[in-house]
């Protein structure tokens, strides 16, 4: 069973029911949408679609909304140009369209920004290829802004804008993202993604509209912000998953800092229990080749080495020639780099949260090491104690029981996790037994087998989680207390 979760995003390339199906089937276990792009409403089509394919196939998919935050981006022009070294360009701020640019005039969505830069400051478009130096600027809202290309490189719509040094002041949930995160929860998104995160407040407005939907909607943040690094303890304390998202990260600081910061995000998840993806430019020349370059299978196997739980696929799966390639080479990676992997070091400390079900969790995994358990079941109601086990990365499957279809898909998040679908019955042994019995009879377990259970009580699923059982499979299957 491979561990390590393979984020894919949906998009053009692949939006389509045959493409979807063939990804998940090659490895994909989350499937991303970026609202970014579009309307929230063009999305509604594509949640309806992968739960059509989940009733199909019956097995949980987990989809992941992400939501455009405060980024910067050009806006929208009919045709694609490329800036020569040494031109001059003009941004127009408060722009959404142009209807041409000339080559020269590019519209820019936030009009604060004229009112933000001086003379002498970088911009950087296009993830960074192309660097600009601002010549002069109006010093007020919805100006233009002149600048003197410095790289030059080609330039389309909806680019990003990054301006490092210049701290914008724009919300963290601005109204597309509300309206992002509505249409998210209505169409019951499993994990909702906070794009820009710089401070841990940044993530209270999406857990709050969660909070007001009365859903169990886990929160993820992402880093790409050199200030989110100054509040990472924070972020990471309010957060329920966190992504290291190189992309504009890597254009906020200097590039020969982004593979010691990706390593200290890793370290402080881990220590936290929590799910921590690395994202951007994971398998990027797949966009147009049907096969990687060697350093792009070393960044994958050492994210994954490192202690990365997820790794994730943007254009390559979105935009590119190969998606299905793309999620098949990565999951042809992390198979291999799993083989020669003993199980990391750091553990979840006595800082992180849900400290009585995490004793419990450590318990278990504890018991299923001293008794060689080939796998350790857990009850749940709304994905928490399988994230808390899976925190302590045992080396065993690890299977998550719920009678909430919703709680498994919040599972597919986690390494090393896989699900049953099952009834939950008033007393928590029967229940726990139930379950174990759909393992033998789909042989994921085996005679000789021995089985921890984790549970709540007197409901398995329901009841405080505060049970451990330990059960072995005989040789006619039948299920009996090992203790």
């Amino acid at each position: 069973m491979r561990r390590t979760r393979i984020i894919a995003t949906i998009g053009p390339s692949c939006d389509d029911r045959a493409s979807i199906k063939a990804l998940l089937e090659a490895g994909m276990d989350v499937c991303r949408l970026n609202y970014s792009h579009g309307e929230p409403e063009e999305k509604t089509e594509l949640y309806r679609l992968i739960r059509d394919i989940e009733d199909e196939t019956g097995r949980p998919t987990c989809i992941m909304a992400d939501l455009p935050g405060p980024k910067l981006r050009l806006g929208t022009f009919p045709e694609a140009t490329s800036l020569q070294d040494g031109s001059e360009i003009e941004l127009h701020c408060g722009v959404d369209h142009m209807e041409a640019t000339d080559g020269h005039r590019f519209p820019v969505q936030y009009g604060g920004l004229s009112s933000e830069l001086n003379p002498g400051d970088p911009v950087l478009l296009a993830d960074g290829l192309i660097r600009l130096t601002v010549t002069s600027t109006p010093g007020t809202a919805n100006g233009i802004v002149r600048c003197r290309v410095e790289d030059g490189g080609p330039i389309s719509s909806r680019k990003g804008v990054n301006v490092p040094g210049t701290l914008v002041d724009l919300p963290a949930i601005g109204v597309k993202d509300e309206r992002a995160i509505q249409h998210a929860l209505e169409n019951g998104a499993d994990y909702i993604a906070v794009s820009y995160v710089r401070t841990a407040s940044d993530l209270l407005p999406a857990k709050q509209m969660v909070k007001a939907a009365s859903m169990h909607v886990p929160v993820l943040a992402k880093i790409e912000h050199p200030a989110a690094l100054e509040n990472l303890d924070s972020i990471l304390d309010t957060a329920d998953a966190v992504m290291v998202a190189r992309g504009d990260l890597g254009v906020e600081i200097p590039l020969e800092n982004v593979p010691v910061v990706q390593q200290r995000i890793i370290d402080k998840a881990l220590e936290r229990g929590m799910p921590v993806v690395v994202a951007t430019q994971m398998l990027d020349s797949m966009t147009l080749q049907p096969r990687p370059t060697r350093a792009e299978v070393s960044d994958v196997s050492t994210a994954i080495r490192h202690g990365a739980t997820g790794v994730m696929l943007s254009g390559e799966t979105a935009s590119g020639k190969y998606p299905l390639e793309a999620v098949q080479t990565m999951a042809k990676i992390a198979q291999a780099t799993e083989q020669g992997l003993s199980s990391h070091d750091l553990r979840p400390n006595a800082l992180a949260r849900f400290r009585s079900t995490r004793a419990v969790a450590h318990a278990g995994v504890e018991l299923a090491k001293e008794s060689g358990a080939a796998r350790i079941v857990v009850a749940t109601q709304h994905g928490t104690a399988p994230r808390l086990v899976s925190g302590y990365r045992p080396n065993i499957p690890v299977t998550a029981v719920s009678d909430r279809l919703r709680a498994l898909r919040r599972t597919c998040m986690l390494p090393g996790v896989d699900t049953i679908l099952s009834k939950e019955h008033e007393r928590g042994s029967k229940t726990m037994r139930e379950a174990v019995e759909q393992l033998v009879l789909q042989k994921r377990i085996e005679p000789g087998d021995r089985i921890v259970a984790i549970s709540g009580s007197p409901l398995a699923m329901r009841g405080s989680t505060s049970t451990l059982r330990l059960y072995r499979i005989d040789r006619d299957g039948e299920i009996l207390d090992a203790e």
